[in-house]
């Protein structure tokens, strides 16, 4: 009982402070992640991510996104990370976009109450705009029976005093068949709804993705995943290809 009124109370807390923030960031790029609410205290995360988008007749067409970072389970629900982002316009030499300092909370027990929900947090300097940002969200998860689905609510909030107006509402997903951990079936989605008070849906892209998971020994495992998403409004990029790839250990 006492539990329960503390899991509530955390809940409660947890969505005040969503409605604090108030961002700038919009579009979610190739190297976007789906991020999951469970921690694992004292790995290690070495992590490569990214991708390019295609944008028939504008000048972004075929940019590339990478992301390279290091992270660490400090404690027994929070897992901490550091982020480089390089961006590859066609043409040009690959240049640093911007760091992240990224942070996963576990705020419930995996499996243990009927969704398992967790907090992401980050600050992010935008190196080319000079800006910095805060990200807020809820991380959900859910088992149905083989199948398990990720769902993440993402608000950011610029952090100096010329930042752009409004809140940025983002959202990312993922659907997986387990089954064979080498490769298990599924599907991918990103996507905003532009500011708060302002809500439509300014991009949304989604598609089919694989996802893997190999045991290597000695505390090591290397996972990996990759989809193929298709833009469904305007202001979408027409096809994103993206991949992920992380060596964990202890």
């Amino acid at each position: 009982m006492i539990r329960n009124r503390l899991l509530i109370r955390c809940h409660r807390a947890l969505a005040l402070l969503l409605l604090a923030c108030v961002p700038a960031l919009t579009q979610a790029g190739p190297a976007s992640k789906v991020y999951t609410p469970q921690v694992s205290y004292g790995e290690w995360e070495l992590e490569l991510r990214g991708g390019a988008q295609q944008w028939p007749g504008q000048s972004g067409d075929r940019a590339q996104q990478y992301v390279t970072d290091i992270g660490y389970g400090i404690a027994p629900r929070w897992f901490t990370e550091l982020a480089v982002f390089y961006a590859k316009m066609p043409g040009n030499a690959a240049r640093i976009e911007g760091y992240e300092w990224e942070n996963v909370f576990q705020l419930t027990e995996i499996g243990e109450y009927w969704m398992d929900v967790g907090l992401f947090a980050e600050i992010a300097h935008d190196r080319l705009e000079k800006k910095n940002y805060v990200e807020l969200g809820p991380m959900l998860q859910k088992e149905f029976g083989r199948a398990l689905v990720n769902l993440n609510l993402l608000f950011t909030r610029g952090l100096a005093s010329d930042r752009e107006p409004g809140t940025e509402f983002e959202y990312a997903w993922q659907w997986k068949w387990r089954g064979n951990a080498l490769f298990e079936p599924g599907l991918q989605g990103f996507g905003s709804f532009g500011r708060i008070g302002y809500l439509h849906a300014a991009e949304n892209k989604l598609g089919p993705a694989f996802f893997g998971r190999a045991a290597l020994g000695a505390g090591r495992t290397l996972k990996y995943d990759a989809a193929l998403l298709f833009g469904t409004v305007n202001g979408s990029p027409d096809r994103t290809l993206r991949f992920q790839l992380e060596y964990e250990f202890f």
